[in-house]
């Protein structure tokens, strides 16, 4: 992006031009902040041309739970994810981007058709017919609360053939993007003895993940050791705000 910003031919006042060919520095763009990425995930083109069947309720009308006993235990449902069933998952990996004929994405709150076809995420492929995608296909032709209340598609048509398009057509490193909020660190605590001979402070960052130091004497080299940790994990919680931009595709 900052060496096509760079191009002799663009036009911006010049500043954002000299920024992006002195400093290979973009800035906000469409009023996305940008940043640089040291190590990006490749994903590899995808030539599939499977089909799926959008007459199948079990395919287009998902019905969001809260928990779920089908494993013999009450336990929590994740909503973010649905396993389908198409005609064939020979070639598919985790990461490939695709859209289905007919399945358009809907505005959140009103609902209404964008007239734009939804995309969807290979999350896992479990066998030859079935594969795990992101996000759910809502449809609402349940016609619950929940169904209706997450919505996410219309079904502008239901053939029982509906073709399946990827969109990650040529291999590319990816470009992360994702709205605040998508996003949530989960900090976890080191249950470090304070009373075992070794000295233990600790300190929380601004954005609430722990810190712990340790240090410890050792007598025979008469050697200082320090050490020091810490324990978060990341969540996308709304895969629906968080995605990838695919470049030259």
């Amino acid at each position: 992006m900052a060496g096509n910003l760079a191009a002799a031919t663009r036009s911006f006042g010049n500043a954002k031009s000299d920024s992006a060919y002195e400093r290979s520095q973009v800035g906000m763009v469409a009023g996305f902040d940008t940043y640089k990425l040291d190590v990006a995930k490749r994903i590899t083109a995808q030539s599939a041309t499977p089909t799926v069947d959008t007459t199948s309720a079990a395919v287009v009308n998902y019905v969001p739970k809260a928990t779920s006993t089908a494993v013999g235990g009450e336990i929590n449902v994740d909503n973010r994810y649905q396993q389908i069933a198409i005609s064939s998952t020979a070639g598919l990996a985790a990461g490939d981007a695709f859209e289905i004929a007919g399945v358009e994405a809907v505005h959140h709150i009103t609902k209404n058709s964008t007239g734009q076809l939804k995309t969807f995420r290979v999350i896992s492929v479990d066998s030859g017919t079935l594969m795990t995608i992101s996000p759910a296909i809502i449809s609402g032709g349940g016609g619950t609360d929940a169904e209706l209340q997450y919505k996410n598609v219309e079904l502008a048509s239901t053939s029982g053939t509906a073709a399946i398009t990827f969109l990650n057509t040529t291999a590319a490193n990816v470009n992360c993007f994702w709205q605040r909020d998508a996003l949530e660190l989960l900090p976890g605590r080191f249950a470090v003895p304070s009373d075992a001979g070794t000295a233990v402070m600790r300190a929380t960052t601004d954005q609430g993940v722990e810190l712990v130091m340790q240090k410890f004497y050792d007598i025979d080299s008469m050697t200082i050791k320090y050490r020091l940790d810490t324990l978060f994990g990341v969540v996308c919680k709304q895969p629906e705000m968080a995605g990838v931009l695919l470049f030259d595709q």
